[in-house]
């Protein structure tokens, strides 16, 4: 009987075809949210220097289809040291977006914001309740809802376009709806819910998804559609539920990811290393590099084999499925994220944001 693998040949053609680039300037945090990756790191902390930022800033040229680069990661842009450095080199050629906690966000930061014609700015905003919001980020919300309210005054005068994040979890959902009409009425234009993806184990009780949970979530997300489209905001709503499509938007939309070391990441997820709780089951991740920008350039990394050949398998969802797989409870493979059943490195078997569960920024 003949292979298939006889009679067809897969070609990669190398492309500099890029059109999204996120740059992690730094992986410090000025917070400690219950949620977040850091609350189990053992990384060390720095900040991309001034001359990878204008490398890169260099090498983006060679790149025609780029249209947006996007400043975020694992850390808080704006408290980086070269953070209006790397905004004053894109933002001319680029549209540049900012994700931010909002913390930092006063008028004079705003104002440099716009006057450069940054696109938009993402703020983490997981409730507008005081007193729930202070129990996930330690930090008060007033603040961020005040520059919130600024940002969208500039907009006669080509302000950003503001979209907010909300991570939704048993003790956030109750306030989603209040928080949808809330951002009508400052302004914002889109917010994305997602789902918690827990890093660590006490935080498994707080997640939202899976079929005894949908049916109950689908309520609150329903009713905060509805005050969306009432007041002009667009809600991007997650899965609650494993389903066959899989969709990775960093791949779909032709992104590259750097750290603020130089390496270079296929998304958000393989950035970095740490644990996950996937539907309650450990998992180690292990960061993912396919190659450093002090050693070769982005393009040179871009059109290796080794990334074509892994955005291929993930484009054409040829990759293990591994939440809904029988043999699950007995394989040891899922419990990290270097290689999956078929072969595949690094492996996205478990992806939650490739199941629309988690949903990328």
């Amino acid at each position: 009987m003949t292979n298939m693998k006889d009679v067809v040949e897969l070609v990669f053609h190398p492309t500099p075809s890029i059109e999204r680039l996120y740059l992690e300037l730094t992986n410090r945090c000025n917070l400690s949210c219950e949620m977040c990756y850091r609350q189990k790191w053992q990384e060390p902390l720095g900040d991309m220097s001034k001359e990878m930022l204008n490398s890169i800033a260099d090498e983006a040229t060679q790149f025609p289809d780029l249209k947006e680069v996007i400043l975020g990661g694992i850390g808080e842009p704006t408290i980086a040291y070269n953070f209006r450095q790397a905004i004053e080199l894109f933002s001319s050629r680029y549209e540049v977006t900012v994700t931010t906690n909002g913390t930092t966000l006063d008028t004079e930061l705003i104002d440099f914001l716009v006057s450069h014609k940054v696109a938009r700015i993402v703020l983490s905003i997981d409730t507008t309740d005081v007193d729930t919001f202070d129990t996930i980020r330690h930090q008060n919300i007033q603040g961020i809802l005040e520059s919130t309210r600024y940002i969208a005054e500039q907009r006669p005068q080509g302000g950003p376009e503001i979209v907010w994040e909300f991570v939704v979890m048993k003790n956030t959902l109750p306030f989603l709806v209040e928080t949808v009409r809330q951002a009508g009425l400052l302004g914002v234009t889109r917010i994305f819910v997602s789902h918690v993806i827990p890093m660590r184990e006490e935080m498994i009780s707080e997640t939202l998804y899976g079929p005894t949970k949908s049916t109950e979530v689908d309520k609150f997300f329903q009713a905060a559609l509805i005050a969306g489209l009432t007041r002009g905001v667009e809600v991007v709503l997650p899965k609650s539920e494993i389903t066959t499509e899989r969709y990775c938007k960093f791949i779909e939309t032709q992104s590259a990811v750097v750290r603020w070391d130089g390496h270079v990441s296929s998304c958000y997820r393989f950035l970095h290393s740490y644990p996950e709780y996937v539907f309650g089951r450990y998992k180690q991740i292990e960061a993912h590099s396919f190659g450093s920008l002090q050693e070769k350039s982005l393009l040179e990394i871009w059109t290796s084999l080794e990334f074509m050949r892994y955005r291929y398998n993930v484009l054409h969802s040829e990759y293990a499925s591994c939440p809904d797989c029988k043999w699950v409870e007995g394989c040891d493979m899922v419990l990290r994220s270097d290689m999956d059943c078929l072969g595949h490195a690094p492996s996205c078997g478990d992806c939650l944001w490739g199941r629309g569960i988690s949903v990328c920024p």
